[in-house]
Order: structure tokens, then C-alpha cells, then sequence
């Protein structure tokens, strides 16, 4: 004993013999590992590390700047089923990233940003709370409804809510919490200055229609007036109305230097604009027989946007099916100059386009960026590589949709249709700004930082490439064909935000496509699907020949040659042969994805506890050899 070291008495003192052991040490291990879990996944949702590709969880920039300029207490109360959702593992994972974003909300203003989750189980005073609140359930098959909306007050009574987050959605959740925290102070209704040559306020009889009681006013006219202050300007404006938040411009008159130096001005001074130009807009007059087109003379190549003139362009890929004179099939024709656009063509990664079904656009021109131009060009509707620039006079008049497809020689490009331009930008008349930017009450600048969204299509406005009319009970009934409305609504929503809402984009998905498996399975496509074809094929003649052999004695009346039964004997084998091979020709598609499952769950099974069991015995191993080493 008078040889025992004292550290190590003192040591074995202090710690019980029992805790010691190799084992006890691990369940304690597990059981802290457990508690820490949950300590995390109660208190911690809201700090991240964020690994994935497209930073999913981690919040913009602009976002934050949003949440820290709160300045008053903001509730948000977050309606989610969440034992509702638990069979649904989709919708369960949804609800759960809806949550961590809100959680990384309040983390960022906690003073001014508090959250409440409530799970409204059926038939309780929160889900009657959630029906108050307006808020869309989605019913289940036991009649129950699952919510997942979510709703925002502030102390000046101001409301807003998300009556559901739909997964489609996603890429923009973002985006759509901010925007409905803006919304809570806003004002009533921003001010539009709107200049036009259609007859947007009227209708198709213009003023005239109006004086004889038959004005029937543009769908989006009536949509753009519900959500904003719509001040017409002349056609000889003088200046642009001080209190203007937004411009828009839709196939405007012919400008002189003063009225478009006023423009330029607006843009370059932070306003923002929306300008919609064409090389024939069809809705002045579909009978003309000369192209009515518009232009912004030299505003667009100060942009760092090109328009080519007198061009419309054709595309056989998105052409429109329409009836041209006559009846029956033959007189459906498809219309290159008239323009379906969905799917891949509307760009989905912007807030407004990446929301909208399709559009329809008729005799629409071409944008190009300007080569060396310091602006962004960032193109928002396209179309296909099967197109080509006809000269605009082609769609005038009658045009014979025939001979514009025999004519059509695909460039193998894809034009732009609509493109959103920001950053710095130098004035379109530089002597001009200089001249007037001495100090006054408001002076010219000669170059500014810009945010306008130019289209090369006027007619989506017309209700008749995008609207259904009907009449009921003495009442306007709206049918959408197509979504012009919510891109033109969207899109003066969206660029009259603030600068964190204009800096938001589609942040990308949280469902990641399993690369490795996609090319598993189209390598063993290329591999087994040839194969499978050749046995199909075999298949299909084998049973045709036994068919017309079997035919050949119907009702076992004539008899029947040792050879013929011999003959139908083998076809009956190789039958089942090649059934046989063709199974496993469907069972070897689908081998090496199952390997690869396979071997994901013995990683995630067997491969990861046996490295943690791993890593905890050579720890205690080096720990016993350094008391080992310390007694000596």
C-alpha cells in the first residue's frame, strides 16, 4: 500500500467502481446522446448548420434585414396537424420545415417575433380557432381536416395568413413569409402610373363603347385597379406623378425626348418599372394591314436591352391549335405567331413566373442582352429551340398558318420573350443629365441602379387570348384560360416590394433527386431494356404461332399429326422459357438499385453503430493504457 500512487487513490475516491466499467460508460454515453437530441430538437430548431447545395435553411440577406427592421410586436400563430400528418411522411416533413424556418424567424428578432405552434386536433377550440381565422384544411379520408396555415398580427391590428402551404410552393416559402409580414403596415393600395395605347379602361370599343353604355374594361385593368391606385397618364404627359411607386408601361405611343428623359429618370432614381412592348399589337385592331409597334427608342440599349424591330417571332414547338374560317378538323391549324408557353419556358426559378401554369402571347418580338452592358439580363419567359424571326408584316392581315410552318427554319436558339434588368445603369441621355444635375430640388443623375422587367408582348392584356366571358344574372363571370392575369398581377406586386423582396428568389427544393440511383437505373436501362424488347417481340410470335396451331383443331374433331403435336409441344416450352427470361431480364433492371439499397441500409443499420462502438473502445482502450502507464 505505501506504494500506491495518490492521484490514483484520490481518483478512485471520487469516482464510483461501478461507473468505471466499459459498459456502464456506454449506456451513459447513449443515454446523454439521447437527452442531448432532445434538449436540441426542443430548444436549438432555429440554428443550423446548413450543408445542403442550395442553402436551404439558411435565411437571405434580405430576409434578415426584414426581421430585424420590425420594430413592433409581431404574433404568428402556426396551425399544424401534426399527429394528423404523421401517416402522411410528406406532408409531416413539409410541416416540419415550415416550422424551422418560423423558428429561424423569431430566432432573428426575438424581442419583436413570437411564435406559437398549435396542433388543432379535430373537434378542439383550435381548430375552431383555425376556421376563424380562415384558414383551408385538407380533408382526409376519416373525415377529419389537417391544417397547415399559418396567421400574423401586429399590434397596430394589422392581419395577414397563409391559409395552406402547398408543397408546390416550397421553393418560395421564403419569400411568402416576408411578403405577408410586409403586407401587416402597408399601405392601403400602392400608387401605378399606367400609360397605354390599348384599350385597357374601356374595353375593345374604346371610348366610344363607353359613351354608349357597352364599356367593358380589360380583366387585368379591373384586377390591377383592386390592388392598387391606377393613374392613367395622357399621351402627352409632361412628368411622371411624384407619389409614383410603380410604372407600366403597355405598348405606349410614340415619346419625345422630354417624356422618355422622364422615364429615364424614374427608372435611374430607384423607381420601379414594368414595360410591355411589341412589334404588332394585335388588340389595337385585329384587322390591320400594316404592323402597330412600339418602342422605347434609345431607354432599352441604356438598359443593356436590345429589341429587334419589325421582327415577331414563330415557334412551332408552342404554336397555338387555332380555327382558321371554316368547320371540321382541317380548319384547326397550328399558329406559330400565337404563343402557348408552359413548363420548362417560364423560368422556375423566379417568384412570379415560377408560379404561374402558362401563358398565352400573340405576334410577341424578341429581347437580347446587349453585349459589354453592366445591367443583368435574367430571362423569365422563353421559347423553344424549334423557332425562327419572321418580319412583323407577316402577321398582319390573314396570315396562312401553313405556309408560315413550311417556311419555318428552326434557328435552334431560344429567344427571349420577357426578362427581369437590374444593376447599375448609365442614362440614355448623359449631356442632358449632366446639363441638368446641379443642385436643385430634384436634379439629374447620370447613371443609377435599376429594377425594371421588360416583356415584347402587349396582347397578353387582351381578354380574348386569356379570358372566357360569360354572363350571369346581369354579372361578369371571369373563366382564366391561362395565367396573363396572375403574371401581370404578380409581377407589379412583386417589383413595387421592397429591395429584400426584389433580392428573393426561388431558394430550390428540400427533396433532393437521388442522383445515383437515376443513373443506375438508366444504365441498367440501356443495358436490359434492349434485351427485354428482343424477348417481347419473341414472346408475342410465339404466341401467335401456337395460336394459329391450336385453331387448327378447334373442337378436337380432326386429327391431329404426331408432328403438329410435337410442334406445339415445343412452342409451349420455349413459352415458357421466354417468359421465364423475360423475368429475369425485369428482375436485372431492377438488381443494382436494390444493391445499392441494400448497402445504404447496412451503412446506416450496421457500418455507423459499429463505428461509434468502435471509436468509444479505442477511447476507453487509450484511456486504460494511460492509467497503465501513469502508475508505472
Amino acid at each position: 500500500m505505501a506504494d500506491a500512487n495518490p492521484k490514483d487513490a484520490a481518483r478512485n475516491n471520487a469516482t464510483p467502481a461501478f461507473i468505471s466499467r466499459p459498459s456502464v460508460q456506454m449506456v451513459l454515453a447513449v443515454l446523454l446522446f439521447l437527452s442531448l437530441t432532445v434538449l436540441a430538437d426542443r430548444y436549438l430548431r432555429a440554428h443550423t448548420l446548413d450543408l445542403t447545395e442550395d442553402n436551404l435553411y439558411t435565411l437571405s440577406a434580405g430576409t434578415k434585414e426584414v426581421l430585424r427592421d420590425i420594430d413592433e410586436p409581431v404574433t404568428l400563430t402556426y396551425y399544424f396537424s401534426r399527429s394528423l400528418a404523421a401517416p402522411y411522411p410528406q406532408i409531416l416533413s413539409y410541416g416540419k420545415r415550415v416550422e424551422d424556418m418560423l423558428r429561424a424567424f423569431a430566432a432573428e428578432n426575438p424581442r419583436n417575433i413570437h411564435l406559437s405552434v398549435v396542433d388543432p386536433e379535430p373537434f378542439s377550440v383550435a381548430e375552431d380557432d383555425a376556421v376563424a381565422a380562415g384558414l383551408r384544411g385538407l380533408p382526409l379520408m376519416d373525415r377529419s381536416t389537417l391544417y397547415l396555415g399559418l396567421t400574423a398580427t401586429n399590434s397596430l391590428d394589422g392581419e395577414a395568413s397563409i391559409g395552406y402551404f402547398s408543397e408546390e410552393r416550397e421553393k418560395f416559402l421564403e419569400y411568402d413569409l416576408i411578403k405577408m409580414l410586409t403586407s401587416l403596415d402597408a399601405d392601403p393600395r400602392p400608387r401605378l402610373a399606367l400609360l397605354t395605347q390599348l384599350p385597357m379602361q374601356f374595353g375593345p370599343g374604346g371610348p366610344q363603347a363607353m359613351m354608349q353604355g357597352r364599356s367593358q374594361p380589360y380583366v387585368v385593368y379591373e384586377q390591377l385597379q383592386e390592388f392598387f391606385f391606377v393613374e392613367d397618364l395622357a399621351a402627352d404627359f409632361a412628368e411622371i406623378p411624384a407619389e409614383t411607386e410603380l410604372l407600366m408601361l403597355v405598348h405606349p405611343p410614340a415619346l419625345n425626348e422630354d417624356q422618355l428623359f422622364a422615364i429615364d429618370q424614374f427608372v435611374l432614381k430607384g423607381g420601379r418599372a414594368l414595360v410591355f412592348l411589341d412589334p404588332h399589337a394585335e388588340a389595337m385592331d385585329p384587322r390591320a394591314t400594316m404592323p402597330n409597334a412600339s418602342t422605347l427608342g434609345p431607354l432599352l440599349g441604356a438598359w443593356g436591352v436590345n429589341m429587334p424591330e419589325s421582327k415577331v417571332v414563330g415557334d412551332a414547338a408552342l404554336a397555338q391549335r387555332v380555327q382558321m374560317g371554316g368547320n371540321g378538323p382541317d380548319s384547326v391549324k397550328d399558329y406559330i405567331f400565337w404563343l402557348s408557353i408552359s413548363g420548362d419556358f417560364l423560368s422556375d426559378e423566379d417568384i412570379v413566373t415560377g408560379s404561374i401554369d402558362n401563358l398565352n402571347l400573340a405576334s410577341a418580338g424578341v429581347l437580347e442582352p446587349v453585349e459589354g452592358a453592366t445591367t443583368t439580363f435574367q430571362p423569365l419567359v422563353t421559347t423553344s429551340s424549334v423557332a425562327m424571326l419572321y418580319d412583323a408584316d407577316r402577321a398582319v392581315g390573314v396570315p396562312d398558318p401553313d405556309a408560315l410552318l413550311r417556311e419555318l427554319e428552326p434557328s435552334g436558339q431560344a429567344y427571349t420573350l420577357a426578362a427581369r434588368i437590374s444593376g447599375m445603369a448609365s442614362s440614355a441621355f448623359l449631356e442632358r443629365a449632366a446639363a441638368e444635375g446641379a443642385p436643385n430640388a430634384n436634379p439629374a443623375v447620370g447613371a443609377g441602379d435599376i429594377n425594371v422587367v421588360v416583356a415584347s408582348d402587349s396582347d397578353l392584356f387582351d381578354d380574348r387570348f386569356w379570358v372566357q366571358l360569360q354572363e350571369l344574372l346581369g354579372q361578369r363571370i371571369v373563366v382564366p384560360l391561362a395565367g396573363n392575369g396572375s403574371f401581370v398581377l404578380n409581377l407589379a406586386d412583386h417589383i413595387s416590394g421592397s429591395e429584400a423582396l426584389l433580392a428573393l428568389r426561388g431558394r430550390g427544393i428540400s427533396k433532393r433527386p437521388f442522383e445515383v440511383v437515376d443513373r443506375l437505373r438508366r444504365e441498367a436501362e440501356a443495358k436490359y431494356l434492349a434485351e427485354e424488347q428482343r424477348l417481347e417481340d419473341q414472346l408475342a410470335g410465339m404466341e401467335d404461332r401456337l395460336a394459329q396451331l391450336e385453331a387448327q383443331n378447334p373442337d378436337g374433331n380432326q386429327v391431329v399429326s404426331p408432328e403438329a403435336e410435337a410442334e406445339k409441344a415445343r412452342f409451349r416450352d420455349q413459352l415458357l422459357e421466354t417468359r421465364k427470361a423475360l423475368r429475369e431480364v425485369n428482375r436485372s433492371l431492377r438488381s443494382d438499385i436494390e444493391a445499392l439499397g441494400s448497402w445504404l441500409a447496412v451503412i446506416n443499420i450496421v457500418a455507423v453503430p459499429l463505428l461509434v462502438i468502435l471509436f468509444a473502445l479505442v477511447r476507453v482502450y487509450l484511456r486504460r493504457r494511460a492509467l497503465a502507464e501513469s502508475r508505472n
